[in-house]
């Protein structure tokens, strides 16, 4: 009677593991896939789609610039500000592929570097050497570059013109480069879902680290290098009066990110993981943070300081909370450079 009896509960001991084992296995094979969504999302519409809108910008701004039309050229340079910090807040492609790890660097060097550009395109406009010959620096060619030319020259007169057209043209080049390639790594970036979150996080990490520190805390003196001595000069793109619209536009590619309401994103993704409390905290600076830069006018960033306190409880939240919950070894990033 015993062995009869033993048999029947042995084999609902069996059935029992097996059913917690397969039920494991399919919220594991569960979880993968809904991570996978997710982070085919954000490639899709966030990566892959910014750099096209990029690429589209700059060439109308190149068009405008070649039409010598002052009223458009300001219009698309401003929409182009916004497409291209669009692409380099969530600039994944050169951890997926190292090729292009320096091409933003290449496109953008606010911070990076301490050259004066201004006297050598003085200089440039001036030469009467070729202009690939004038224009021998990648940082001569950057957008920061773009942006006294179009600003503080007359893009009327044809060197002037011409100067533009050139920087254009290697801007135009560069977002080529990054949106072909994107279309060409989104298999490997998907291919290793460790890997890909890693990404994921550390690029919004190092860019929200930026946001507070450079584009907003140096400008009003909350930062150690400029404590107590805040300057609307120090600001992203204090010529071109675009500085607001650089920062709005890192903060809607956050929340396209973290909090996007068309399709599910990678907040979604690290609230199953978590209690949500964080997310939803972080959630919520986003949200005040898009409406407080706003209401910052003519790039007058005097009374940024809140918008500057929302944005380091994001930074906080994804370096601090986030980065233990998915045990992601974060870059750590010193305070003058990348």
């Amino acid at each position: 009677m015993i062995k009869q009896s033993g048999i029947p509960f042995i084999g609902k001991l069996i059935k029992a593991i097996f059913i917690v084992t397969f039920l494991s296995l399919f919220v594991y094979a569960n979880d993968n896939e809904i991570n996978k969504k997710i982070n085919t999302n954000l490639y899709d519409f966030v990566a892959l789609k910014n750099s096209q809108k990029a690429l589209e910008d700059i060439k109308n701004l190149s068009n405008a610039i070649k039409a010598k039309e002052l009223k458009k050229v300001n219009e698309d340079f401003k929409t182009f500000v916004k497409s291209w910090k669009s692409v380099q807040a969530f600039y994944i492609l050169g951890d997926i592929n190292e090729d292009f790890i320096d091409t933003p660097r290449y496109m953008d060097i606010f911070h990076n570097g301490n050259e004066d550009i201004t006297k050598q395109l003085d200089r440039a406009i001036k030469s009467k050497d070729e202009i690939r010959v004038s224009l021998f620096k990648n940082s001569l060619k950057s957008i920061n570059a773009l942006e006294y030319i179009l600003y503080k020259k007359n893009i009327k007169e044809k060197r002037v013109n011409d100067i533009a057209l050139a920087i254009t043209k290697r801007l135009t080049s560069h977002l080529e480069d990054i949106f072909s390639a994107y279309l060409d790594n989104k298999k490997m970036f998907l291919a290793d879902k460790k890997k890909s979150n890693a990404v994921i996080i550390n690029a919004i990490i190092q860019s929200s680290y930026k946001l507070k520190e450079w584009r907003v805390g140096d400008v009003i003196g909350l930062t150690k290098k400029y404590e107590n001595k805040a300057d609307n000069a120090r600001a992203e793109y204090y010529l071109s009066k675009s500085s607001a619209i650089a920062i709005e536009a890192i903060l809607q590619t956050y929340k396209n990110v973290l909090d996007n309401d068309s399709y599910e994103d990678f907040g979604d993704y690290l609230i199953s993981l978590t209690d949500g409390k964080d997310i939803k905290k972080l959630r919520t600076s986003l949200h005040k943070s898009l409406k407080l830069i706003k209401e910052i006018k003519n790039d007058d960033f005097s009374n940024a300081k809140e918008l500057y306190e929302e944005i380091n409880e994001i930074h906080v939240i994804l370096f601090v909370e986030m980065v233990e919950d998915l045990a992601i070894n974060a870059k750590i990033l010193d305070s003058d450079g990348d």
